[in-house]
């Protein structure tokens, strides 16, 4: 099932329908996949109306996002948050969908889940497609998050927490700062994730969730990848600047994590418990649900 989608619209998306249906699911695309209005699929109303459409609709057991790039925020003020709460279902996605699944967190309680999108999902390499598949139908949530082949978590901050992990890319968590949808935190386990930001740009945002006091709400900060970031000469790099912001919230901290635009996806459930391991060099993550 195909959510409605934000930027670079009506991008071919049969290898990945094609992937769900021959798993044995039966696919529904809205109707604003395939539109074109500016920068987005859809009008802010069309668009919102699919999303509430498909928490009205019982057939519908998981959303699968179109696309990332820009737009989701725009529908925030639009969806019927007290119906989500009580009809939960799966959202996948990441990049742009992070304001949706945060909003639907802090608004609904909803768990939501870090993975593919359509337009990556057609695509997806062995590991990013099996946390896909298994964590949709996946009921118990216990052991260790799989890690592909050579990836290790490692440690920042020394320490362990417990708590749910919540997150995704910093740039939209940081554009939430200051709205009713604010990613509140408190006691959380903290993912971050960007791409294509200067360091500079990275430090501004995090120095915001440090300020707007995100930082000092939660119990541990995940990183995940932080692709295609640059840094003129002399500058702090992104890892730098992420390790001071680590340091400074004083909580266990960890790195590694593969969520982010690259090819690796762990499928993470937002909103479940997890506990952090952060008391030798290498880290670990399980779930504890």
């Amino acid at each position: 099932m195909a959510a409605p989608a934000t930027h670079d619209e009506g991008q071919d998306i049969s290898k990945a329908v094609a992937r769900l249906k021959q798993a044995g699911y039966r696919v529904k695309v809205m109707p604003t996949t395939s539109g074109s209005y500016g920068f987005f699929s859809g009008t802010d109303e069309a668009r919102a109306n699919d999303v509430n459409a498909l928490f009205h609709d019982d057939d519908v057991k998981a959303m699968v996002c179109l696309n990332g790039g820009y737009g989701s925020a725009r529908i925030l003020d639009k969806l019927d948050y007290d119906y989500i709460a009580a009809h939960p279902k799966w959202v996948v996605g990441f990049s742009d969908i992070t304001a949706l699944q945060v909003a639907l967190w802090e608004k609904s309680h909803l768990v939501t889940a870090n993975g593919p999108l359509m337009v990556t999902l057609g695509d997806a390499n062995d590991y990013t497609a099996n946390q896909f598949f298994n964590g949709l139908t996946r009921s118990d949530w216990h052991g260790n998050l799989a890690l592909p082949a050579g990836r290790k978590l490692k440690t920042i901050v020394s320490g362990t927490a417990k708590g749910p992990i919540v997150g995704g890319n910093l740039t939209l968590i940081a554009s939430l700062v200051g709205t009713p949808y604010a990613l509140d935190g408190t006691g959380c386990i903290l993912v971050l994730e960007d791409t294509g930001e200067s360091s500079y740009r990275i430090d501004r945002m995090m120095n915001q969730l440090w300020q707007s006091g995100l930082l000092s709400r939660v119990s541990a900060i995940v990183y995940g990848d932080f692709t295609a970031s640059s840094h003129d000469e002399g500058d702090f790099t992104t890892d730098e600047v992420l390790d001071y912001y680590a340091h400074l919230a004083q909580v266990p901290a960890i790195k590694g994590l593969p969520v982010g635009h690259t090819s690796n996806k762990a499928f993470i459930p937002y909103g479940i418990t997890v506990y952090l391991n952060a008391s030798g060099p290498e880290a670990s993550l399980s779930f504890q649900e």
